[in-house]
Order: structure tokens, then C-alpha cells, then sequence
């Protein structure tokens, strides 16, 4: 249920369990009234809970809603962050209360490989994976890589996914006179299907902000092609890798240099490192690690995470 203007939320029913639990996780979101009446709850009963969550907005440290989330996470027992770096910053905010790190993952450890395809020697894709919406920007790649593939005929772009932009970008491609080398292989979600298609790239791209799909690619040993001042997820914590390389935003002259620098280091892939790093640091394994220890109230070693 929305209120004050859709400024806040309540969610109903599962209440009684909730505040029954011997440790309750809740959303680290100020916008919940129903995280803010469980968390008080619990505490006046000397029940044990832990939020889990953004630990600074979007906005950053110095917004109204980050005091929000400091305050939840001053009535809480511990804080569950999203990622290593997160984890950091919510330590500095309130030292001495425990946080742990459960990565957003979307793969099992031993499904994240590098992606090699044997038959294609070398490589001559760009990749894009995710939603053809205005604010992932994939018309910026497409002229980008139209710039490009004017002194590269040979490169080629791979457009993975949907949405609202698919038409426009379908008449884009024409209009540049590339629509022959852009191709639109629809929504792909399991991993086998995408493997081929990271197995051809020499790099992905995210023209707009970038989130999950950055620790698909840097998993399959990719590396990813960053606009420099967009909203970026969490997850381009990544970047610490040296798989994640920026170009300015909106510039589809600066992405192009940017394919045409990774053209030219297609024969180092698929980065074995990339792929190491993301499988011990960001599998599905590694999410339920931090979530058992936090569960348990047991704080995780270096070795824990290697």
C-alpha cells in the first residue's frame, strides 16, 4: 500500500512471524513504514534483527534518506551490505556495529568459467546485455560502434535483450548503414545461452548505468566499457579488477576510441583473472556465505572470502 504520494510503502500480512523469529532480516529502505514499525518492535522486545541493504542512497552519503538508513541501522543489531565496498562505508558510519557482505550474484561458483569459443579466432563483438530503455542509453553504443566499425569493417555488435527502444534502434542501425553488422539475438537469460555470444565479444558495453551485468561479464572474462557519470549500481566496485575501462558519457566519439582500444587487445581474452576474482567474490556462493555468517552472528574471515 502506497502513501504520501507514493513516498512510502506499507506491506501487509506476515507480520506475526516476523516479529515471533529469533532474528528477523529487513529491507534497509526508509521508504518501508512496515521495516520501521518491525524494527522498533523487535528492539522494545530485545529481539534480535538485521537490515539489509543500500547503505547510502543514490544521492549519496549526505542526503535526508541516508540519515534515514543511519538511523534504521542505529536500532538494528547489524547491517547486511551489498557489496565489499558498501561494507566499508557502513563500518566507517557506525563503528563497532557488525556489518556483513552478501554480493548481489547471479551465477553458482562452478558455472562461472571463462567464455571461450574455440571456432572464432579472434574475437569481433561488442556486447550489450540488458533492457532497451532511454535510460540504458543503447543508442549511444549504436553510434558509437557505427564510428567504429567505419575503420574496423570487420567488427560486429551484439544486442541482447528488449524493450521499448527495440524499433528505434532496429531504424538507427539502418539509418548508420550497420544494420548488417548489428545483431538483435533478443532475451537470453540462461547462462549456457549468453556463453556463445561472451565467447565472440572482445568487450561488453554499458552506455548507461551499469549494475548486475557487470559481474556477468568480468565472469565470463570480458572486460565491460563504462560510461564515466551515470547512476552506476554497486556493483561497479568492479572496477577495482581493471576490467572496467570509462569513456565520458553521451560521447559516442570517446566509445568509439574505447572499442577500437579493446579491438586491439582481443587477443588477451578471455581474462582468466576477471573470472577468478568474480567467482570467489561475487557467486551465489559467497551471497549465502554472508548471509549464513550474519544469520548466525558469526563475522567472516579474509579466508572466508578467498
Amino acid at each position: 500500500m502506497r502513501l504520501l504520494r507514493k513516498r512510502a510503502f506499507v506491506q501487509l500480512g506476515a507480520w506475526r512471524p516476523a516479529l515471533q523469529a529469533e532474528t528477523t532480516v529487513l529491507d534497509l529502505n526508509p521508504r518501508s513504514v512496515t521495516a520501521w514499525l518491525l524494527l522498533m518492535a523487535r528492539a522494545l522486545m530485545g529481539r534480535r534483527t538485521l537490515v539489509w541493504g543500500h547503505i547510502h542512497p543514490q544521492a549519496g552519503p549526505s542526503s535526508k534518506t541516508a540519515l534515514l538508513r543511519r538511523g534504521m541501522r542505529r536500532i538494528a543489531n547489524g547491517t547486511i551490505s551489498y557489496t565489499y565496498r558498501d561494507a566499508e562505508k557502513a563500518l566507517s558510519d557506525l563503528p563497532g556495529s557488525p556489518v556483513w557482505t552478501a554480493p548481489n550474484s547471479l551465477y553458482r561458483k562452478q558455472r562461472i568459467l571463462p567464455a571461450i569459443d574455440a571456432s572464432l579466432e579472434p574475437r569481433d563483438s561488442v556486447v550489450y546485455v540488458g533492457r532497451f530503455a532511454p535510460e540504458k542509453k543503447v543508442a549511444l553504443l549504436v553510434e558509437g560502434f557505427a564510428v567504429a566499425a567505419k575503420s574496423q569493417p570487420d567488427m560486429k555488435l551484439i544486442l541482447i535483450g528488449g524493450g521499448s527502444e527495440e524499433s528505434n534502434l532496429r531504424q538507427l542501425a539502418s539509418q548508420l548503414g550497420v544494420e548488417e553488422k548489428v545483431e538483435f539475438a533478443g532475451w537470453i537469460d540462461e547462462l549456457e545461452g549468453l556463453k556463445p555470444y561472451y565467447g565472440r565479444a572482445f568487450c561488453s558495453a554499458s552506455p548507461g548505468f551499469a549494475g548486475l551485468g557487470l559481474t556477468q561479464s568480468l565472469g565470463f572474462g570480458i572486460p565491460m566499457l563504462v560510461a564515466d557519470a551515470e547512476p552506476h549500481s554497486p556493483e561497479i566496485e568492479l572496477e577495482v579488477t581493471g576490467g572496467v575501462s570509462y569513456f565520458s558519457s553521451d560521447s559516442k566519439k570517446e566509445l568509439a576510441e574505447a572499442l577500437h582500444t579493446k579491438w586491439e587487445e582481443r587477443y588477451r581474452l578471455p581474462d582468466a583473472l576477471l573470472s577468478d576474482y568474480t567467482k570467489v567474490r561475487y557467486s551465489a556462493e559467497a551471497m549465502a556465505r554472508g548471509l549464513q555468517a550474519a544469520l548466525e552472528g558469526r563475522m567472516l574471515s579474509d579466508e572466508d572470502v578467498r
